[in-house]
């Protein structure tokens, strides 16, 4: 789609790829804080919804037996029917049951909100980085994308802060007694949906990706979207667009109105390309990297709130820090032996259950993790152009690797925040390169669908890595983490087999 490409690099990048971003923005943060303010939650509210360790591990869990479920049924609908409708529903459908499960009274109500939340996760998340993609001028896709992986990490930030502010509060609002009561946690959780009425408020306002009309066979649409886009960044007037037609003849050609059946007989035919080579070699290589990669990213981020809090209360109990393999096999054997210093400090009334609430120290660390995170985003976003993304992923791994190994040797609490904090941003940083890579090697007509494929792959590496975790870590303290490092490189050696997207798009643009 090269006379595309020349649009919308007369189009500019401007106002309309600000609002754009601001959407996407908002969008990125309601999906992550699904499953980000779950970590926060859980500890604050485990006596008001009467939690075990169980049912906490599988209160993290749902979201993604949720977005599984579904994922690929919506990627393929998303191709079929567009993008913008299922980004509209999606966040729509995100602020309802981020405000219900922010009013929840007991676990099971929470529990199941939770796995609808992950069903409307999957709904809008597979659309956001291909409408994000489908409507940046080449030139600064690249880094357009790798600043869309940055707002991951500043949700972790912002989710951070917010828990900072929010949870330590002594709220108990009694509306019904007995049946509807108000604690810190529900309005933190009443407060983080607020990003997502955002997104459906900034997406109904927004166009059809003009990509996705033009394969579709809408070109009169498209081309209107694209003097729509032309005229807010650059002030000229959408008539005085320099390109009139996508067709040779010059002229437009008639929008077909298709009927369901068509349309669904014609999104079949494009999905059978999909599994023929080399699209088939290209989709299992991506679906392999992204499941190693969030088997063990997925689960190292959502046990950091966990150790740091492990971390927290061992230098609180015994007046000094220690080496990171002695506190973490402090705590473990404290558990199995059912001896937990803190629980019998809060034992002081049989019947009443004291929450262990986190330090600040966990909270800092939290913010610390996405600011470390972002940073390595934006020194990406800066060097990608001149490295290119295969070999800056590969150092990238490397370096990941080689901080995580070195928590052996750490006894500092800072120090050991910061290296989980760079093993992590490292890890999310390398994976956001791979996103760039797979949004952009597959066609128009399929491209949601196979994000949305490799996303399925890889929430199976996300369950499995926090089912693993627990069970590497009562193998020993650096179990887990030494799995994490052998990955990682494992993971550097398979980018030599990922496609050179720019230097084969580079003269017909991204497909």
């Amino acid at each position: 789609m090269k006379i595309l490409e020349d649009a919308l690099t007369l189009c500019k990048f401007g106002k309309f790829h600000y609002l754009l971003l601001a959407a996407t923005l908002c969008s990125i943060f309601a999906v992550m804080f699904i499953s980000t303010t779950t970590s926060f939650v859980l500890p604050v509210a485990e006596c008001d919804l009467k939690m075990n360790m169980m049912y906490k591990g599988l209160m993290n869990a749902i979201p993604f037996f949720g977005q599984i479920g579904v994922s690929v049924f919506t990627g393929f609908l998303a191709d079929t029917f567009g993008r913008r409708k299922f980004l509209i529903a999606g966040n729509f459908g995100m602020f309802i049951g981020t405000v219900i499960e922010g009013s929840s009274q007991n676990y099971w109500m929470m529990l199941f909100i939770k796995l609808t939340e992950g069903i409307l996760v999957s709904l809008g998340f597979c659309a956001i980085s291909t409408m994000l993609s489908e409507f940046t001028p080449f030139a600064v896709r690249d880094r357009v994308l790798l600043v869309y992986s940055g707002f991951a990490s500043f949700s972790l930030i912002v989710a951070a802060v917010l828990a900072w502010a929010a949870l330590p509060l002594p709220i108990h609002w009694v509306i019904w007694e007995g049946y509807f009561e108000l604690h810190a946690w529900n309005v933190y959780l009443y407060i983080c949906s607020i990003w997502s009425l955002l997104a459906f408020i900034l997406y109904y306002y927004l166009p059809e990706s003009p990509k996705f009309l033009l394969s579709h066979g809408q070109e009169k649409e498209a081309l209107e979207v694209l003097k729509t886009i032309y005229s807010m960044n650059t002030g000229n007037d959408r008539d005085s667009f320099p390109i009139k037609s996508f067709s040779t003849s010059g002229t437009l050609k008639p929008t077909d109105a298709k009927s369901l059946k068509k349309q669904l007989r014609s999104a079949l035919k494009e999905v059978k390309e999909l599994f023929r080579r080399p699209l088939l070699y290209r989709l299992l290589l991506s679906s392999f990297i992204i499941f190693a990669g969030l088997l063990v990213f997925t689960s190292f981020r959502l046990w950091y709130p966990q150790i740091s809090t492990i971390i927290e209360n061992y230098s609180k109990n015994n007046g000094e820090s220690a080496s990171f393999c002695v506190m973490i096999t402090d705590y473990m054997e404290g558990l199995n032996k059912g001896q937990s210093v803190d629980a019998v400090k809060n034992a002081t009334e049989p019947g009443i259950c004291i929450p262990k609430l986190s330090g600040s120290e966990t909270y800092m660390n939290g913010i610390i993790l996405g600011f470390v995170t972002l940073i390595f985003v934006m020194i990406s976003a800066c060097l990608v152009k001149k490295v290119g993304q295969k070999i800056l992923m590969f150092v990238i791994l490397i370096l990941s690797a080689i901080c995580c190994g070195s928590l052996y040797w750490t006894y500092n609490s800072l120090v050991i925040a910061v290296l989980m904090s760079a093993t992590c941003g490292l890890l999310q940083t390398a994976l956001s390169l791979q996103y760039n890579l797979f949004v952009r090697i597959f066609p128009t007509t399929s491209r949601t669908l196979a994000v949305s494929i490799i996303m399925l792959i890889g929430r199976f590496g996300s369950l499995s890595g926090n089912i693993l975790y627990p069970i590497l870590l009562n193998m020993g303290c650096m179990a887990p983490f030494i799995a994490t490092s052998l990955v990682a490189l494992g993971l550097a050696g398979l980018v030599y087999f990922l496609p050179n997207v720019n230097k084969e798009n580079k003269e017909t643009g991204d497909k």
